[in-house]
């Protein structure tokens, strides 16, 4: 899905060092795959930091309470040489859900991509999913289609 909208003006998050969503990025692991053991768990946030050699700039974006935790994040891929931003793996933890933290940290991935003169923006979303139509009130629309074939 790419954003066809003008960009958010404000930039209401800030970049976040992996560490710091390490916590709450097992957590929501462990929420969404409870049958998984830990050692599983574990790979999938390690395997995070492979992702800062995925673009010329990348960036972890959060949304903290008050408190200071972080309650949502995405990863952001920035290639200004080709003008384009890519969003991914927006998650907000399980206890801060509808809260509009998914929505401070979409607005700033977007605004920091338009910063660096990327004008496409994009995502990814299940064409059947529930996300899909919360990117559409946030100016996303569908530009394509992708397949993936299993062996069964």
């Amino acid at each position: 899905m790419r954003h066809t909208k003008s960009h958010p003006r404000r930039r209401p998050c800030v970049a976040q060092d992996l560490l710091e969503i390490r916590l709450p990025l097992t957590r929501r692991w462990q929420g969404l795959l409870p049958d998984v053991d830990d050692d599983v768990v574990r790979h999938l946030v390690d395997r995070r930091e492979a992702r800062r050699r995925g673009a010329d700039g990348v960036h972890f974006i959060g949304a903290r309470t008050e408190e200071g935790e972080v309650a949502s994040w995405a990863d952001l891929y920035l290639d200004p040489a080709t003008g384009t931003a890519q969003i991914e793996d927006l998650i907000t933890s399980e206890a801060h859900l509808r809260r509009g933290y998914a929505d401070a940290v979409l607005t700033s991935a977007l605004r920091l991509a338009a910063d660096e003169h990327c004008g496409t923006r994009f995502l990814t979303a299940d064409a059947t999913g529930w996300p899909r139509h919360w990117y559409e009130r946030r100016g996303f629309s569908v530009i394509g289609h992708s397949h993936s074939f299993e062996r069964g």
